[in-house]
């Protein structure tokens, strides 16, 4: 397939999903309700922890909490850890709807906010390129194509256009730095959703734009056929276990300290250990965005 016969079926494709593709509807975000019998969760029981033992505690502050909002909803570290069933329920959500949440970290509430809305398509343009390069590490069998596309996959932003902002929330969390200081900083969470038609668009998108700024015939043709996996794979979240969210979260930290090396990225995406993935895709700018997952889930 040579290049303008690619980009031009890549670009068909987009306009066919465009054509199909409506803004989603404005929905009302109703307080959450609970069931009476439902089992009190990890989350809720450190609500409890929290609001009994006052200052100082690792949560000081959360929204609405003179309303009596728990410190940690029962829907927050599902959805953080990839199940949104708690949350379509509460908020009577459609089951095809596809959810994605934004996380920010700042010393400032205002500057939480902004930055989780801001940095939101960054974080989806992070998940895409994951998918991406993950597959292009099996794929491709040489080691300067795979780092063309890592290099391409890294650059390339993604659009929020469809999306709807649907809630937030926030705490106020103390910590203990290295040097035993007292840290607080705003912990701030906001979920987003849109069509399984618009998140075909988007990650259409993503791949033309890729193939966009690669010259190698046999990458692009790769890029491209990867289309329909891609979509799938990233468009609902795959939960994952309280074990392996807390392996992931470790590995990132220890990403940051020593970051993963371009010559042994490839190894870990292709190891298929969604920790070694996760430290491989890590970046310095992911400081705060991985100190808010730690403080959610209870990591130090």
């Amino acid at each position: 397939m040579d290049k303008k016969k690619m980009i031009t079926v890549l670009a068909a494709a987009i306009a066919v999903l465009a054509s199909g593709c409506a803004s989603a509807p404005a929905a009302s975000t109703p307080a959450p309700t609970y069931a009476q019998n439902e089992p009190r969760s990890q989350t809720a029981i450190a609500s409890e922890e929290a609001k009994q033992t006052a200052d100082p505690a690792r949560v000081l502050d959360w929204a609405n909490r003179g309303l009596g909002e728990d410190a940690s909803p029962a829907w927050l570290l599902p959805a953080i850890r990839g199940n949104f069933r708690v949350f379509k329920q509460d908020w009577q959500i459609r089951d095809d709807k596809v959810l994605k949440v934004g996380v920010s970290r700042a010393p400032a509430l205002n500057a939480a906010q902004v930055i989780a809305d801001v940095q939101y398509a960054a974080r989806l343009a992070n998940q895409l390129k994951q998918a991406v390069v993950t597959k292009a590490a099996i794929t491709l069998g040489d080691d300067d194509q795979f780092t063309v596309v890592n290099d391409a996959a890294t650059k390339t932003t993604v659009s929020i256009a469809g999306q709807e902002r649907l809630t937030d929330f926030w705490q106020l969390n103390e910590t203990v730095d290295k040097n035993g200081r007292t840290v607080t900083a705003y912990n701030y969470y906001v979920v987003y959703a849109c069509d399984p038609d618009v998140w075909s668009k988007l990650v259409a998108k993503y791949l033309l734009d890729v193939t966009g700024n690669l010259q190698d015939q046999r990458a692009k043709q790769t890029i491209a056929a990867m289309f329909n996996e891609i979509d799938a794979e990233t468009r609902y979240e795959r939960e994952k276990s309280e074990l392996e969210f807390a392996a992931e979260i470790r590995a990132r930290q220890a990403a940051l300290q020593s970051p993963v090396s371009p010559v042994d990225q490839r190894a870990a995406y292709r190891s298929g250990d969604p920790a070694k993935i996760a430290a491989a895709v890590t970046t310095a700018a992911d400081t705060d965005y991985i100190a808010a997952l730690a403080a959610l889930a209870g990591i130090e």
